[in-house]
């Protein structure tokens, strides 16, 4: 497990607080001498790889509208490519390592959007979210239609997670 600073002190994953790095660390080394197993923290860390992939197609999409100068043609479509097909074979690996160990991960980051809340309550405040802010944005009837799709898009989920179980 890391070893990390925080506020209050040192801590080995989740056991601290401790006053120095080294204790935490020597905390860490009698807890793999007498047998503790990471099982937990290889779950976290597939959730992390899972999670960095699947934000790295959010990172790409945004540099792929980015693109510019010499070479941004190439650029734009790579990335394109890129952002579209990682998204597959994020999901194609989580789904095996799921099947191939018999447990769901669950150690995806918060900062990679593992929200606390329930797939439709998240939808909810999506949806809340494109309702509040849609005014904010450029008021072009053809601009306006693309977030009526997103928003149908969001309405249709739903209504799916509501009513189609």
């Amino acid at each position: 497990m890391p070893v990390v600073k925080k506020q209050d002190g040192w801590y080995w994953g989740s056991k601290g607080p401790f006053a120095t790095k080294q204790k935490a660390i020597q905390v860490g080394q009698a807890a793999h001498a007498s047998g503790f197993r990471e099982e937990s923290m290889e779950k976290n860390i597939v959730g992390e790889f899972i999670g960095t992939l699947l934000h790295s197609a959010t990172l790409a999409h945004i540099k792929h509208l980015q693109a510019l100068g010499e070479g941004s043609y190439a650029t734009h479509q790579a990335l394109g490519q890129y952002y579209e097909d990682i998204v597959e074979l994020a999901d194609t690996l989580a789904e095996a390592v799921q099947g191939i160990t018999g447990t769901i991960i669950d150690g995806y980051p918060e900062v990679f959007g593992n929200t606390p809340s329930a797939p439709l309550e998240y939808l909810k405040s999506l949806q809340s979210y494109v309702q509040k802010y849609r005014e904010d944005m450029p008021t072009a009837s053809e601009i306006q239609n693309e977030i009526d799709n997103i928003a149908n898009l969001i309405n249709s989920t739903i209504y799916k997670l509501t009513f189609l179980r």
